[in-house]
């Protein structure tokens, strides 16, 4: 009998012990109890992320004029996807600012003539300035001397002073004239002035053509449109207004529950599963995130952990499997790794 009890409390123990396996595995994968590799949901992406493209920064409330390409398009970067409806404002936005350069291009020009001709007049004003100068001092000086030997009185000599003096002071003024015109460059004062309003010019100009860039969105690389969330007339939504990513190289997104990761290594094989698939797709692990999050991607099974913690790991798919998946961006698959020996 006490054998037999033995026996009975064993079984029992045994029971118990298989049911918090079982509990235990249900809450570390997505179905069923633990195996030999590492089952974790994802789904397809292009390498280096699915990009939803919205409109250029401040491009305001403006609306989609024309969509330029198709889902599933391919394009080299640089490409106009979307025109929006505020291109004709802007365009004739940069036409002013074209023409207002044009005309203070126009006004340096003409100041650059002016400046040049002022100067040769400057220069042959001085010129004759200087000779009545040392004529009129000449003169003075001889009836100076006049003066003093007593054959001609002080006033005369008075008058040939002042008639010195004002040539002197249509020398300074002559060499004033020179002064201001002289130089080419920033010290010249009219050249100065327009030149800096060139300046101002070309910097009104080149923002009116960066404001009209804001009415054209284009491809921020080479890619493939994936998916178009507006159409002519419609204001971008926040789901912005197409998805593009580069499909010749297809990654998978998994989320590996927190107790699996310790099993996982980067360059370990993956073999990703969808009933859209005839054939199994193959990869490696080529990333393992470091932080722990809440489940977003739940197994069909009523068993299903829905509150599960996972890290986010990515698998590169290799030429084949790329070229089979590049059609399907987003799909579910399943995904199986051989359990690494911790």
């Amino acid at each position: 009998m006490i054998g037999l009890a033995a026996a009975a409390l064993g079984a029992t123990w045994l029971l118990l012990g298989t049911a918090r396996e079982g509990s235990r595995a249900s809450s570390a994968a997505p179905t069923g109890p633990a195996r030999p590799v590492v089952v974790a949901l994802g789904r397809l992406a292009p390498s280096g992320e699915l990009r939803a493209l919205a409109a250029p920064f401040g491009a305001g409330d403006a609306r989609v004029a024309e969509v330029l390409v198709t889902e599933g398009q391919r394009v080299p970067a640089g490409t106009p996807l979307v025109t929006f409806d505020n291109a004709a404002t802007l365009r004739a936005a940069l036409q002013v600012a074209e023409e207002q350069l044009a005309s203070r291009q126009a006004a340096l020009t003409q100041a650059e003539r002016n400046v040049s001709s002022s100067q040769a007049e400057g220069a042959a004003a001085l010129a004759r300035a200087e000779v009545a100068a040392r004529a009129a001092e000449v003169e003075y000086q001889r009836w100076a001397a006049l003066v003093d030997q007593g054959f001609v009185s002080p006033a005369a000599a008075d008058q040939r002073r002042a008639q010195r003096d004002e040539a002197a002071q249509e020398q300074r003024r002559a060499r004033a004239v020179v002064a201001r015109h002289a130089g080419d460059g920033a010290g010249q004062p009219d050249l100065h002035a327009a030149r800096r309003a060139v300046a101002v010019g070309r910097a009104e100009r080149d923002r009116a053509a960066q404001d009209l860039s804001k009415s054209v969105l284009r491809a921020p690389g080479e890619g493939t449109v994936i998916a178009i969330h507006a159409r002519p007339g419609e204001r971008p939504g926040a789901a912005g207004i197409l998805d593009f990513g580069d499909t010749r190289a297809m990654t998978a997104e998994l989320e590996l529950y927190q107790t699996d990761v310790a099993s996982v290594r980067i360059g370990q094989q993956a073999r990703l599963r969808s009933p859209a698939l005839t054939d199994d797709l193959v990869g490696q692990v080529v990333h393992i995130g470091q932080l722990v999050g809440r489940q977003q991607r739940v197994d069909t099974s009523p068993a299903a952990n829905l509150d599960a913690r996972i890290v986010k790991a990515t698998v590169a798919l290799d030429a084949a499997s790329s070229a089979r998946a590049r059609s399907l961006v987003g799909l579910e698959v399943r995904a199986t790794i051989e359990r690494s020996p911790r």
